[in-house]
């Protein structure tokens, strides 16, 4: 049977941060799989395997697109699935396509890498002894301030990631917390930086940016 590596990448989406070992099951599996097309392109190159044959799988992906790359994983021995950045699966495509690979009796392994959940809580100063990780906040008004409401009354640490340009937004529906929360933008990178203080002081205190953030709040 073929075998799907589920490979984590650097969350820092520098093509140059992907472990070695992930770099080299890329160069000589068959095809890959990948989230975006840019980003794609821009660790297949510096895997040195700019022409390999590669498919996308989504937020916007349906059942027949996955069974559509599954069917052709059953025709090689092996392939390679990434996201844009992180582990996929956590929060990021696609647990339904490994379940489906598992029914169709493909053989799924590992390519361990970076998570931003684990990187985020190390760096927090935060108890982690036990968490729940939340995903990502609903869009929908009403859902949206149930899922934060939740967190004021949370037995464990929870820890939740948002979209960059939600920021601002993000802070002004946790600012109702009185107690500080861990903020992480820009983990990995360069210009990583890590605030520990009140939702309400942290939107006095950061500008409006688009860049990634992770979230970590600690139990009530």
């Amino acid at each position: 049977m073929p075998i799907l590596y589920v490979a984590g990448v650097s969350i820092t989406e520098n093509p140059n941060d992907v472990p070695p070992k992930t770099l080299h099951f890329i160069k000589v599996c068959d095809f890959v799989i990948g989230e975006e097309r840019k980003n794609v392109f821009q660790i297949l190159k510096t895997a040195e395997a700019a022409n390999k044959t590669f498919y996308l799988i989504n937020e916007h992906s349906n059942d027949s697109d996955r069974k559509l790359v599954l069917e052709e994983l059953m025709k090689i021995d092996s392939a390679v699935f990434f996201s844009d950045s992180g582990t996929p699966c956590i929060s990021d495509p696609d647990y339904k396509l490994i379940s489906m690979a598992k029914k169709m009796g493909i053989i799924i392994k590992s390519l361990p890498g970076a998570s931003s959940v684990t990187t985020a809580l190390s760096v927090s100063g935060i108890d982690a002894s036990s968490f729940f990780f939340a995903g990502f906040p609903p869009r929908d008004k009403e859902k949206r301030k149930l899922f934060f409401s939740k967190l004021d009354k949370a037995l464990h640490t929870t820890i939740f990631m948002e979209r960059p340009y939600s920021l601002k937004q993000t802070l002004s529906d946790l600012s109702f917390i009185k107690r500080k929360i861990s903020l992480s933008i820009n983990l990995g990178n360069d210009n990583e930086t890590n605030y520990f203080d009140t939702p309400s002081n942290l939107l006095l205190q950061i500008p409006a940016i688009k860049a990634p953030f992770v979230v970590v709040v600690p139990k009530s």
